[in-house]
């Protein structure tokens, strides 16, 4: 075959000998990082690294992406927009009171649906060593506080006391997961009558 025959590989395109069955696109190196992010931190999120796992080239990653800057940025916005959303759609369902609304947001957090602790205990490793992304780490764990405090609320609480009541049920959860506490699925299911009534005293 001569040389003028010769079509150039578009850009990202795998490497002669391995066929892909389905383009590449931007939410696969989104998903790559997020990935990388949680196995290895945020070093670990490296565009020549992810081509490798992705099995393309660094110059697919342009395709998409003017920089690196451009896919962490993004790669945050993701976490704030979907790893909060199940706790917000707790308070837009309909027909839920405070103890269903509380009994949903703890389905969130045994079922892991809509949620992921191993991403989140990523990015606060990863706010250790960036202020910007220490700063959307406290609005999240505020928004997701409020969200508590109206559910103490529906239940009848007043503000202050929902208030705390939210902060000790929220902080009791992220050092559970911050203190790499392993139990049995059934262990946790069995104590959840008692967590239940300490934390919301009902």
């Amino acid at each position: 075959m001569s040389a003028k025959n010769l079509k150039p590989e578009p850009v990202g395109a795998p490497a002669r000998g391995r066929a892909r069955k389905t383009p590449l696109g931007r939410e696969a190196w989104l998903q790559a990082a997020r990935e990388a992010l949680i196995r290895e931190g945020i070093r670990g999120v490296e565009i020549g690294k992810l081509a490798r796992r992705l099995k393309v080239t660094r110059g697919g990653f342009y395709w998409f992406f003017d920089s690196r800057k451009q896919l962490l940025d993004e790669l945050l916005a993701d976490w704030e927009r979907t790893n909060s959303a199940a706790f917000k759609a707790v308070l837009r369902a309909p027909g839920r009171n405070g103890m269903a609304e509380f009994q949903a947001i703890v389905d969130v957090w045994i079922n892991e649906a809509g949620y992921s602790p191993a991403w989140d205990a990523a990015v606060r490793d990863w706010a250790r060593v960036s202020a910007k992304v220490a700063n959307a780490v406290r609005r999240v764990d505020d928004e997701r506080i409020a969200v508590l405090q109206r559910v103490f609320e529906d239940m009848g609480y007043p503000e202050d006391e929902a208030f705390v009541r939210a902060r000790v049920t929220y902080f009791h959860q992220v050092g559970y997961y911050a203190l790499g506490v392993e139990e049995p699925r059934q262990q946790r299911l069995r104590l959840l009558p008692l967590y239940t009534r300490i934390l919301t005293g009902r």
